[in-house]
């Protein structure tokens, strides 16, 4: 099948949502309103109706036009519900319009590929099973994410679901908070954008930590979709960091989700030494794909984050 490369206001956004919908790799990421928020001429390639689809970002440097992964728009690359291969996958890549010079696209974990003209490199990815109930999955947690539960607790450090967007962002903008992903001005406002479509449509949820003397010391931002659910954004100040509020919150949000269908993926978790932590609460590793070229001269690479 043909592979057409189609600008934003030649894709059908209902067919694409319905390829995204229905696809057994389909993410939040991928649907056309959350890629209207990350960039307003986003992309796309296309083989057959709307049965494999992949979504593009465009920027440009200088007058050079480049692909880059959005720090809010992770883990995109081929979407179907049909059979995927790594044939197919690499046909993709290879239909990439050759004027785009640079190349940074992070894949969801069911992408398979090998083409030679692209580096590949390896990101670790971690998620937790919620379908057992909370008293198998915290039977899996270490003795240190045990003993980080009970320290917060100790400090009377109380967790709520329902905080507000202003209360979120605020937080990690006061000096000396930590946040992951971290975000400029512009990051900023999507996210407060994909906070407010999703919170309106039932997709996403925000929990808060809080002090003994009731001030907020951590948040975190969760969307979810298709069985999966995301940590998008989190945040915690110094306080948090010495009460281990950041490890109640997880502890409770997993516990108000478990005996659902649903995988929680944590890759945004802002604490220290985060991959073991999360071997510590149970999670399962996996490996997905970054494809990266760089044909840019030399000098505009000083301007790529």
């Amino acid at each position: 099948m043909k592979i057409s490369y189609l600008h934003n206001d030649e894709i059908n956004f209902v067919r694409w949502d319905n390829c995204i919908n229905n696809a057994f790799n389909g993410n939040i990421f991928a649907f056309s309103w959350y890629l209207n928020i990350l960039c307003d001429n986003w992309c796309g390639l296309i083989m057959g109706d709307y049965k494999y689809v992949m979504p593009l970002i465009p920027h440009t440097i200088f007058n050079k036009k480049i692909l880059i992964t959005p720090i809010l728009g992770e883990k995109l690359g081929v979407f179907t519900n049909e059979i995927l291969t790594e044939k197919i996958v690499n046909q993709f890549f290879d239909a990439i319009p050759s004027d785009f010079k640079y190349v940074s696209i992070l894949l969801n974990k069911y992408n398979k590929v090998s083409v030679s003209n692209f580096e590949i490199r390896n990101k670790k990815i971690f998620d937790i099973d919620l379908i057992q109930t909370y008293s198998l999955v915290s039977q899996k947690y270490s003795n240190a994410f045990r003993k980080d539960i009970q320290i917060a607790k100790s400090n009377s450090t109380t967790v709520i679901n329902g905080l507000s967007p202003n209360e979120l962002i605020n937080l990690s903008l006061i000096k000396g908070s930590k946040s992951i992903p971290k975000l400029n001005t512009t990051d900023i406002s999507r996210l407060r954008m994909i906070i407010a479509f999703s919170i309106r449509y039932n997709l996403g949820e925000i929990y808060g930590a809080f002090t003994a003397e009731n001030n907020l010391c951590a948040a975190a931002f969760f969307i979810k979709s298709k069985n999966k659910i995301y940590l998008l954004f989190s945040t915690e100040n110094k306080s948090s960091e010495n009460s281990k509020a950041m490890s109640i919150l997880i502890d409770r949000f997993i516990e108000n989700h478990c005996e659902k269908n649903l995988t929680l993926n944590l890759d945004n978790l802002v604490v220290k030494d985060a991959g073991i932590f999360l071997q510590g609460i149970g999670a399962t590793d996996f490996k997905i794909k970054k494809m990266y070229k760089n044909n840019l001269p030399f000098l505009y690479n000083l301007f790529l984050k």
